[in-house]
């Protein structure tokens, strides 16, 4: 019985050593797994630590809003290095908060882009600023931020009204025209129409309201020709039904129209366009322009959009970056309205100190209105680049490089 409980015990002691060590052989094996992946995730952050995190504004660039005079795009791209997680961009004129954004960055996407459409409360005089809040483990938050001032302005188009006697049109028409107008109509006491002012201006379009009552004279609708002419604006006749033949006769040709008679013209209902080259021009006919319909009021918009769309508008590039060197490539790109309808190269010429120095091709795609290229610079400096459709210049870029 001893024997047997000695044997038991022998046994016990025997077990108890073999889990003792088997546990401490388990214990070696994790932890020598926590070293090695505490020596990996070292690595991992050394690397990333020696690479660094980083956030910049890379190129700042402003362009036309091509569906609308009254506002501008002001885009930013941004370069991310190794960095992750939610930065807000901010975009302030003269300190003012004009619009915000956040963005999501992720490790493996190095250039971000955010567009901001600006239309109301700018001051084109005082300094924009862009920025970007700082993420984790960003060290040089000097290039978060990025200050400008804009050579293409917001400016509303200005818009001529002669009225030739006040009706139920009028109303309509001032109360959906998004622009800087001038209205001119009759003294309602004692009928006096005066319009010397609207010859000495300028205007992108000109709108007839119920005008003229009573034929022109050849004179003066030759003075008018002129001015359209000389001024490049578009035209905008609203008439009634009951309007007499005689008096739009002489303007039938400016809409493209041969009519022979007042069945003709009334035949003739509703809203029609004309173009030729740059010039455009809507005759619209109907007793019911003042109710506002829903068809009247989308027409009338849609016109005014139509004649701005194309117009002969200058447009202009700013483009600036504290972080462009000569070491690397910089991605120039832009938008014009004044080109074909094909995709085709465009040439560019690069100037510095007024001397052409390079000559180099972009490729304009119609579809999104955009030209762009690559160009890579060998020398810090200024540079002026000349975008053209052949012979015609179509945009100009201005580039700084730091050393």
């Amino acid at each position: 019985m001893l024997l047997k409980k000695s044997y038991l015990f022998g046994i016990s002691i025997f077990v108890a050593i073999a889990s003792a060590i088997y546990i401490n052989f388990l214990s070696l094996n994790i932890n020598e797994d926590k070293i090695e992946e505490k020596k990996i995730e070292n690595e991992i952050k050394l690397e990333t630590f020696e690479e660094g995190v980083d956030v910049s504004i890379e190129n700042v660039i402003i362009y036309p809003n091509q569906y609308d005079k009254n506002s501008i795009y002001i885009d930013t791209e941004i370069l991310n290095i190794n960095g992750e997680g939610n930065v807000q961009i901010a975009l302030t004129n003269d300190n003012n908060l004009v619009a915000s954004s956040e963005v999501f960055l992720k490790k493996n996407k190095s250039n971000i882009s955010q567009s901001f459409l600006i239309s109301d409360n700018i001051d084109f005089n005082k300094d924009f600023e862009i920025s970007i809040s700082a993420i984790n483990s960003e060290k040089d938050i000097s290039n978060n931020r990025y200050s400008f001032r804009s050579s293409l302005k917001i400016q509303k188009p200005k818009v001529a009204i002669l009225t030739g006697k006040l009706n139920f049109y009028t109303p309509f028409i001032l109360d959906n025209i998004n622009a800087d107008f001038s209205h001119y109509y009759p003294n309602p006491l004692n009928g006096d129409f005066d319009i010397t002012n609207f010859w000495f201006n300028n205007y992108d379009i000109i709108i007839l309201d119920n005008f003229p009552i009573k034929p022109v004279s050849d004179k003066w609708l030759k003075l008018f020709l002129k001015k359209i002419y000389s001024d490049k604006s578009s035209l905008i006749i609203n008439s009634n039904l009951e309007k007499d033949f005689v008096s739009l006769e002489n303007f039938l040709p400016i809409f493209g129209l041969k009519l022979k008679n007042e069945s003709e013209l009334q035949a003739l209902q509703g809203f029609t366009r004309f173009s030729k080259d740059s010039f455009k021009s809507s005759l619209i006919l109907t007793d019911d322009f003042y109710n506002l319909s829903k068809n009247n009021l989308e027409d009338f918009r849609e016109t005014v959009e139509w004649i701005l769309l194309d117009s002969d508008v200058k447009y202009s590039f700013f483009l600036g970056s504290k972080n462009n060197t000569i070491d690397k490539q910089l991605l120039l790109y832009g938008y014009s309205n004044v080109l074909d309808s094909d995709i085709q190269n465009l040439s560019a010429q690069i100037f510095k100190d007024r001397q052409i120095i390079e000559d180099f091709k972009l490729l304009y795609n119609p579809i999104s209105g955009y030209y762009f290229s690559g160009v890579q610079f060998q020398e810090y400096g200024e540079y002026l680049i000349n975008i053209m459709n052949g012979s015609k210049l179509i945009d100009t870029i201005n580039v700084n490089l730091y050393d």
